[in-house]
């Protein structure tokens, strides 16, 4: 069996578009924007203007607040990659490491791949956490998937020292955020194809495991 088919190899799978009514499309420029500069460093009344409103109001209007904007982001990327996370956990009675890298990769992964570089979650996610937050969910629906498949990783590290596991543990999100940011921009500026995005994807859920798979012992410097 090849390495794409234990660690399971992302699908050629079509996102559809999504539809451009006057909320949606506010969300995707927000998206843009904060992958650009930092949720701190971008106002509403820019986004508005990134979206096209004419009404300097139309983002407070749809979303409220900065916050509720966010929230509303959240509910239109991370409810459903919970949700394929869910789904991947569920075909395992016991999920070995391969399993878990795969249900915390393999959906994100999709989305950035099934875009084909026109989505920007990727690149936000990877500009919020890279200033040393904290991912903060608004409710269980953005996190409850991925908390699962912590929890079962860190399980898997049963014998490791707490430091060690909680450092492997922040290593693996690093990694595959800052390399599914990474693809996502090369997507869209033109320099990988599906081949390449594909291969990028197999060798993180294989690095994904490494890292966790690795000696028990602690390193010494």
């Amino acid at each position: 069996m090849t390495d794409a088919a234990v660690l399971g190899r992302p699908t050629e799978k079509e996102h559809p578009p999504v539809t451009t009514d006057a909320r949606t499309t506010i969300l995707l420029a927000a998206e843009r924007l904060f992958a650009e500069r930092g949720v701190e460093f971008v106002s509403l009344r820019q986004i508005g203007e990134r979206a096209g409103q004419r009404n300097n109001s139309a983002v407070q209007y749809h979303f409220g607040t900065k916050e509720g904007l966010i929230r509303a982001l959240y509910d239109l990327r991370l409810v459903p990659l919970q949700e394929e996370r869910g789904r991947l956990l569920a075909a395992h009675e016991r999920p070995s490491l391969p399993d878990l890298a795969d249900a915390y990769v393999t959906p994100l992964a999709d989305l950035v791949i099934g875009s084909r570089g026109g989505s920007a979650y990727a690149r936000f996610i990877d500009r919020y956490l890279g200033r040393g937050r904290d991912f903060e969910p608004f409710d269980d629906r953005h996190s409850h998937s991925s908390q699962e498949v912590r929890r079962l990783m860190a399980a898997h590290l049963a014998g490791v020292p707490d430091d060690v596991r909680e450092e492997r543990l922040r290593l693996v999100q690093v990694m595959v955020t800052r390399s599914l940011a990474d693809l996502e921009q090369r997507l869209e500026d033109g320099n990988a194809d599906a081949t390449e995005a594909h291969l990028t994807v197999e060798v993180l859920l294989r690095a994904v495991v490494d890292v966790l798979s690795a000696s028990r012992e602690t390193p010494t410097c």
